[in-house]
């Protein structure tokens, strides 16, 4: 064992904590006890640390004075004064309480319930004095009332409350109207390029119609030029311009033209003569033409060149690709569908064949009747009846009825076979 002295045990300098029962049973009167309490309440509401930081507080703030220790802080909040804390610890503790808090306030509240607890004014204070509630003021004690700087006081935090609130309202009310201001600006702005830009478009739509209308016109009048121009013209131009370079020309006019059959039929022609028109403003090539319009190429090369027809299918695609008239294309279409080379063939066959004799006419050497009946020696120079009319001229009008649709398939090739039994 040691033989060293022992040193004597000290006093627990944290003593225990001590509950609300323990300091109504200790303090001298109700009263005492809300005055320990409130005072209890300011270090736990306001105070992170407890007692500890508010004496770490109250050296930091030069409020600490001799003689303060944890202990003696404790005692005065554990109820071992019955009548309540001094009021040098309530005025420390005050003091050490965060700047956001209203310390003016509290110390007035602080006194009123001090005045409760003993009796009397805290010695050598001369402020404010609020009584709690429901606590009368007491005889003798003007300042146990609410006084006037303290209703001040309230008033002005209440002033200034409003204030700021008034302020802040009145920011937020301004930033709205900037913001309608700005977005009415915008609105006007977007009205004014709105009427600018319809405008805009109007005028553009009239160009792009009077451009439909002079493209047409001039594809209308190559069509005119195919039924009617004659080689010679088209080889021998009025004024003999020189070509534009290839940086400049934008359109090749005349390129599918070129691809036209001479032997194709002249409605054909036309035909062809309109597609490629369409085809050159449009700048496209034959195999572009073929893949926009959902065609075969050779197909298209054939509707260029006047050797074939496009359907009514074919017609649509290419009207929507070439942007042309679907009205001419169908009426050029149908025109070219009733005439063939063919017919044109035929009618120059038919026209060099001569038509047979009648049999009404006598043969020549084979004279009956007298010389004023022989009609084959004195023919009748005043007939009472028209002249038949030339295979050709029945062949034309039995082409034009059924062009007009006046006579049906069936019925135009039975007259036609019987017309050709004749030759």
């Amino acid at each position: 064992m040691s033989t060293a002295a022992h040193r004597p045990p000290t006093r627990n300098a944290r003593p225990y904590a001590v509950d609300t029962a323990t300091i109504r049973r200790r303090a001298a009167s109700p009263d005492a006890a809300e005055y320990i309490l409130y005072v209890r309440s300011l270090i736990n509401d306001y105070v992170d640390g407890g007692q500890a930081q508010v004496l770490r507080t109250a050296r930091t703030r030069r409020l600490s004075f001799p003689g303060l220790n944890r202990q003696k802080l404790s005692e005065n909040l554990n109820g071992r004064y019955r009548l309540g804390p001094s009021w040098d610890i309530t005025e420390l503790i005050i003091g050490c309480l965060p700047d956001s808090c209203d310390t003016a306030s509290i110390r007035a509240y602080a006194a009123g319930w001090y005045q409760c607890a003993r009796n009397q004014l805290p010695q050598g204070y001369d402020g404010p004095v609020s009584r709690p509630q429901g606590k009368p003021g007491l005889r003798n004690v003007p300042e146990s009332e609410p006084a006037v700087p303290v209703l001040q006081r309230r008033l002005a935090r209440l002033q200034e409350r409003l204030k700021d609130e008034t302020m802040r309202h009145v920011e937020n009310l301004r930033m709205s109207e900037n913001s309608r201001n700005y977005e009415i600006r915008r609105a006007n702005q977007l009205e004014a390029r709105f009427h600018e830009t319809r405008d805009e478009l109007l005028r553009v739509k009239t160009i792009a119609a009077d451009v439909a209308t002079i493209r047409e016109e001039y594809a209308r009048q190559c069509v005119a030029l195919e039924l009617i121009a004659t080689p010679v013209l088209r080889n021998k131009p009025i004024v003999d311009l020189p070509e534009l370079p290839a940086t400049r020309r934008r359109i090749r006019f005349g390129h599918l033209v070129a691809t036209i059959d001479a032997q194709a039929p002249p409605a054909r022609r036309a035909l062809a003569r309109y597609l490629c028109a369409y085809a050159e403003f449009a700048g496209v090539s034959t195999t572009e033409l073929a893949s926009r319009a959902d065609i075969a190429a050779s197909a298209v090369s054939d509707f260029l060149a006047g050797r074939l027809v496009p359907t009514t299918s074919e017609g649509i695609r290419l009207a929507a690709v070439l942007d042309c008239v679907p009205e001419t294309l169908r009426i050029l279409s149908t025109t070219a569908s009733n005439d063939t080379a063919l017919d044109e063939c035929f009618w120059r066959i038919a026209d060099g064949i001569v038509d047979p004799p009648s049999s009404s006419v006598a043969i020549a050497g084979e004279v009956v009747g007298s010389e004023s009946d022989n009609r084959s020696t004195h023919p009748n120079t005043d007939p009472t009846t028209p002249a038949l009319p030339t295979l050709t001229g029945r062949l034309r009008q039995l082409a034009d009825a059924y062009r007009e649709g006046l006579i049906s398939d069936s019925e135009y090739a039975e007259q036609r076979a019987r017309i050709l039994g004749e030759l």
